[in-house]
Order: C-alpha cells, then structure tokens, then sequence
C-alpha cells in the first residue's frame, strides 16, 4: 500500500520529499553529535550545525575537541554537498513547473483555436463527470473541450492532455473563446437549472445551429431549455428512476438496450446516418434497398422532420432528410454514412472544391 502512493506521487515532488528527508536526517544527527562531542547546548549545536553545513566558516565557535574535529570534518562536505543540491533542485523544479506550465497554457490556447467540430462541456459536477468518461470512450475520435470554474477539481476527473477553458461557463467571453461558432455541439450540465438555460440562450445566441444537451433538477424547466433552443432536455433522476424500474420490470430488455448504447465493441450497436444527395437508397422502398442482405444491419425507424416511423412497413420509401436509425454491428456502423448516407470522402472533396471555406 505504501508503495503503491509513494509511486503515485510525481517524480518531482518524490525528489523533494527524500532530499528534504536527507536534509532532516542530516541535521538532527549534526546537532546530537555535537551536543554528545563538544558537550554544547541544543541551541549552540544546532548553530554550530548550520555554520558547518552551509560551509560559512567558524568564528566565535568552533569545535575544540578531536573527536569534534573528526565529526566536523564529517560533516562539512557531506552536508555541503546534500544541502546545494537540495537547494538547486528545489529550485530547478519550481522554475521547470512555471515555465512548463506557461508553454503548456501558450499550446493549448492555440489548440483551441484551431478547434472545430468539437464538443464542448460545461460544468463538471455529478453528471458532467460521467459525460466525460462516456465521450472519451467512444471509438470515434471526439475533440472535447472542458469548460470549468476550478482547474483542480476539472483536473481530478479529466485527462491532463484534454483542452480545458477555466473560468464561469456563464460567461459570454468564456464561451466565445470555446468557438462555439465552429463547435459540434454543447452539453449543459452544471447544477443550477438557470445557469443551464443562460448558457443555452448564450450559446444559441452565437450559433443558432449548434445542438445543445442540457441538464436539469427540476420538472418544470423542461420547458423553459426547449424555448431557449435545446435539442434535448435530460433529466439525470427521472431517467434513473424510469431505467431502476424497468430493471426489475424487464431486466433481460434493460439489459439488452444498455449493451446496445455502450461504446464498447459489440456484435450489435446502435447508430444513425441521414440521407443526403447522392444516397443509394433514395427512391427505394424497404424492400428493395434490402438492408440487412447487402449492408448487414436493420432498420429500426426512419425520423423523417418532426415524424419518427417507427418499425416501418416494406412499402415506406426513402426520401432526401430522412434519418436511418438502425442497429447492426461495429463494422458496419463504424461505415454508415460512407455507404447509405450519401456523404463519401469524394463527395466531401467536392464540396471542399466547391466551397474553400468549407470546414474552416
């Protein structure tokens, strides 16, 4: 056990704390040896001790016995040695730490800068820490960016390498700095109900297209998230409340629908693609765009506008817009807009060729 948190401290302060341990030792066997040796008192000892370690030379004292002699002799060049390198050290440390820290800060501002399609996390509470750890698990490479008011209490849950905003995630300013002109979507997840729907109405208000995820505590500000522009409203009680009954209601289909969710690789998984211009199966009905024979998943609902087909008949057709919610394995989802969506990496030159601002 001991061990185990002596290792998990850093290299650095694990330095600190043996050469402050030497220095200690170092010290109080000085002061008992020549207290024992020169029969001094503890207080002339101890500045006996000092003016020796610090090699500052004898003046009004100095040992006067042999054997005071002998330990003096000892001592001077051991304690010189531990005590400047103690001292170098120390501050070679604190200085790497400062400037490590400001380079660090300096990259990761630019990193910011150049973010786009990312998806930025507002408060770090109960349910932001999970929002976290369920983004970094997904198999898709997720650009996160943390926006927090404590920087020790972000970093106890997230990744030292994550890029991170410190400051209130009310703020206008902070969040204009996340660019959320450019950012994939915003998850609202602080505490307070009103601090969700003012950064909601903040975010909405400089990219009316982002999609925003928010939080809430209480019933009724359900409403009130939707009016300011959420896209969706989760209440993290409610949701746990419904999924413990259903557990015991129906396990094995709890059981089933959850695996189904986890990024984990499964032989199933669920996943999502909207057909654009150029899809294959525009035009086609569900029986003739045969799904599970030639791309190896299933159909389990078309979200077409406000409307959700949901286990749609053979005869629905395809059109333009509609979202494919469908279940099948990694391979396949991992490629699904590639191969129904319309949107291939030619398609995706194209309009870079078309538009030079695309993307940027």
């Amino acid at each position: 056990m001991f061990k185990k948190r002596w290792l998990d401290i850093p290299v650095g302060y694990r330095r600190l704390i043996f050469l402050m341990a030497a220095t200690a030792v170092l010290l109080g066997t000085a002061v008992i040896g020549f207290m024992a040796l020169e029969d001094l008192s503890f207080f002339d000892s101890l500045w006996m001790t000092i003016i020796s370690v610090m090699t500052i030379g004898y003046g009004d004292m100095y040992p006067v016995t042999d054997e005071g002699r002998k330990f003096a002799l000892f001592l001077v060049p051991l304690g010189a040695g531990i005590v400047t390198y103690a001292l170098g050290t120390s501050a070679s440390y604190l200085i790497e730490k400062q400037l490590s820290e400001k380079v660090w800060e300096k990259q990761m501002d630019r990193e910011i800068e150049k973010l786009e399609d990312h998806i930025i996390i507002c408060g770090f509470g109960r349910v932001g820490k999970h929002v976290y750890r369920q983004l970094r698990q997904q198999e898709e490479e997720v650009k996160i960016l943390c926006v927090h008011d404590d920087e020790e209490e972000l970093l106890q849950v997230i990744d030292r390498g994550t890029l991170r905003l410190i400051g209130d995630p009310t703020d206008h300013d902070i969040l204009d700095k996340a660019r959320i002109n450019r950012a994939r979507g915003l998850i609202a997840a602080v505490d307070n109900d009103a601090d969700n729907v003012f950064i909601t109405l903040t975010a909405k208000g400089i990219n009316e297209d982002l999609k925003v995820a928010a939080r809430i505590e209480k019933e009724g500000s359900e409403e009130v998230l939707l009016r300011a522009g959420a896209s969706r409203v989760i209440n993290p009680s409610s949701l746990g409340g419904r999924e413990l009954a259903m557990s015991v209601l129906k396990p094995a289909g709890t059981d089933y629908i959850n695996n189904l969710m986890r990024a984990d690789k499964k032989d199933f998984v669920v996943g999502e693609s909207t057909l654009e211009s150029g899809s294959p199966l525009i035009g086609k009905t569900l029986e003739e765009s045969h799904l599970r024979r030639d791309y190896g998943f299933t159909l389990l609902a078309i979200m077409r506008g406000e409307e959700v087909i949901s286990n749609p008949d053979l005869d629905v057709c395809f059109k333009e817009g509609d979202t494919l919610l469908v279940v099948g394995d990694d391979d396949c989802i991992r490629d699904l807009n590639e191969r129904v969506g319309g949107c291939t990496p030619e398609m995706e030159e194209q309009k870079i060729n078309q538009n030079p601002d695309w993307g940027n």
